[in-house]
């Protein structure tokens, strides 16, 4: 044992002299792809590579910082101005005062913008990082679920939105160009049992696409040519996300244990399994119950993420609009999403650990939360939780996930 040791001591200095001497730049390099946790690491690999990492830059950052443009999660607190923008790049939490928006509300958010109500009614543009905010004629109804198809500082930008109504089988549009008086709206006659999602519609080559939750089927709105269309989903059991294989494996134990149940109690059951047959053949008519729904338009296509059961399991699939069904997506390859309720986005993945990931709007303790497509489990940005389900998260459901802009 102790030529042993004699033999590997040198090895073992000569691996520390060669980690040391790697030239900088390309430390450098790799630092500048290194998420978070990723970072911390790192730093503990050896004393010369803890000495190039630099300190996380003070939050708030300076706008001519390349971090500057990263994706926060916007936090606004209604009983009070102050609002916390929570930073998953670095798994911390800055605030900012906003007076001029007590008792407003986050209706959606993209390119940078936060569209804002107030009393349901009035509603603005607001640009938290340059305060500049931009009015829109009152409406007269609040809305279910809203969008813009472009950036508000542009001539093109037009808002719509699928209007609340308390009328059975009715649908009602309504939309406005920036710059235009008055809002527009249609009326529509659709399908009984269609229940639409809150989810903001998606703009893709000039249609709105709407989601309806309970069966998946999609509802679209032609501005130009102003018809509507309910496009009936296929729906396919097989697209669903298919279980881990540790949950396989306790399916089958959970099998065996059945197996060794006496026949006794399972000809009591036999009829009771036989006056629920009827129902449970409807229930696989239809996909799982939804909890949460998010949909987002990637690189021309339409993905929605969907979150089912009470342990919140997530399925991404993208719609087919030529065979008008949906396909399982089982990775995002070099993309990761920012989901949350009123506004969500892809993103080409720049920083090592965050590709083929979802960032949703949940937290563990102060650290904030990620769904890996690779495990099929949420994770904590800042480590220590682990987990197929998401029973220990907490939700801020009235946050939004926005790219600061200063345009």
């Amino acid at each position: 044992m102790g030529d042993w040791m004699i033999c590997l001591q040198p090895r073992l200095s000569e691996i520390e002299i060669c980690l040391a001497d790697v030239p900088r730049d390309i430390l450098s390099l790799i630092l500048s792809k290194l998420f978070f946790k990723d970072h911390c690491n790192f730093k503990l690999v050896c004393k010369s590579w803890n000495l190039i990492c630099p300190v996380w830059p003070p939050l708030p950052l300076p706008i001519d910082s390349p971090e500057f443009r990263s994706p926060c999660l916007m936090i606004p607190h209604r009983s009070n101005c102050s609002w916390k923008i929570f930073h998953s790049l670095f798994n911390n939490s800055y605030y900012l005062e906003f007076p001029e928006l007590v008792d407003t509300e986050i209706l959606y958010s993209k390119y940078g913008w936060l569209l804002m109500s107030k009393d349901e009614l009035t509603i603005f543009f607001f640009n938290p990082f340059t305060r500049e905010k931009i009015k829109l004629p009152p409406t007269t109804k609040s809305f279910l679920s809203i969008c813009f198809t472009s950036p508000p500082t542009s001539s093109n930008c037009i808002i719509f939105g699928i209007l609340s109504t308390e009328i059975r089988n009715h649908i009602d549009f309504s939309f406005i160009k920036v710059g235009d008086e008055e809002w527009k709206s249609k009326s529509f006659i659709t399908y009984p049992d269609i229940v639409i999602s809150n989810c903001p519609p998606v703009f893709l080559n000039g249609v709105y696409y709407c989601l309806e939750c309970k069966f998946r089927n999609i509802m679209t709105f032609d501005l130009t040519k102003e018809e509507y269309e309910c496009m009936l989903i296929e729906y396919d059991k097989c697209s669903e996300e298919s279980t881990s294989v540790n949950e396989e494996k306790e399916e089958e134990e959970n099998e065996d244990e059945d197996d060794n149940c006496s026949e006794e109690s399972t000809s009591v059951n036999e009829e009771e399994d036989g006056e629920e047959g009827e129902e449970d053949e409807e229930e696989d008519k239809g996909p799982p119950i939804t909890h949460e729904s998010y949909m987002v338009e990637v690189d021309g296509d339409i993905w929605c993420v969907f979150v089912t059961s009470n342990e919140r399991r997530v399925s991404i699939q993208k719609l087919d609009l030529s065979k008008k069904r949906w396909i399982k997506i089982e990775s995002l390859g070099d993309k990761c999403l920012y989901i949350s309720i009123n506004g969500s986005f892809a993103e080409t993945s720049n920083v090592g650990g965050t590709a083929n990931k979802i960032y949703f709007n949940k937290f563990y303790g102060k650290s904030g939360v990620m769904y890996s497509m690779t495990s099929r489990r949420y994770y904590s940005i800042g480590g220590g939780f682990a987990s197929k389900d998401a029973y220990e998260l907490t939700e801020v459901d009235y946050g939004v996930w926005l790219e600061p802009t200063l345009d």
